[in-house]
């Protein structure tokens, strides 16, 4: 099964790199060139990109899944921002890093794989885990949320995804 990660605008090729080398479980993950970050996406009065305009520019990338990857700050309404965006059991998400950062570039590192783990999850067809706050499945309102949630799913959300897994791996 196929990644590609899309960078939209300047991302710091250190978290590139990164969640290239930390979402393994996928055969294969590929960078894809970067793109600008489209003007139709901003909403001057927010000073935001809207990420689901984001994640539709991804669906003409090659791959099983695609993750869109940006530094700018998202939105979707009726959130004031979002770490990230993903329709349930489609192909194509965005994350961005903007809110993501920290003073110690291990966090941030670590917070854009969990970010990236949970919006894939979406597209494999899970849902938010209310019940289980280290799922990486759990929304995040915050980083502590963030920061309190594993990069891993749990049981439940990984039993559910094991179908999407199969018949994508074949």
């Amino acid at each position: 099964m196929k990644l590609t990660l899309k960078p939209f605008g300047p991302v710091d090729p250190r978290i590139l790199e990164h969640l290239r080398g930390e979402l393994t479980s996928f055969d294969e993950v590929v960078l894809a060139p970067p793109v600008p970050l489209p003007a139709t996406a901003f909403d001057k009065k927010r000073g935001q990109y809207r990420a689901s305009v984001l994640e539709h520019l991804c669906d003409g990338e090659d791959g099983d899944r695609v993750l869109g990857v940006t530094a700018a700050d998202l939105y979707e309404t009726p959130l004031n921002f979002v770490f990230g965006h993903a329709q349930i059991q489609g192909k194509d998400a965005v994350i961005s890093v903007a809110r993501l950062q920290d003073k110690d570039p291990d966090k941030l590192l670590a917070r854009a794989v969990k970010e990236a783990v949970h919006e894939i999850g979406h597209t494999l067809g899970l849902l938010h885990d209310e019940d289980d706050p280290r799922c990486v499945m759990h929304f995040s309102r915050n980083l502590a949320d963030t920061d309190r949630k594993t990069r891993d799913l749990c049981k439940r959300c990984e039993e559910k995804a094991a179908l999407t897994w199969k018949r994508l791996r074949r």
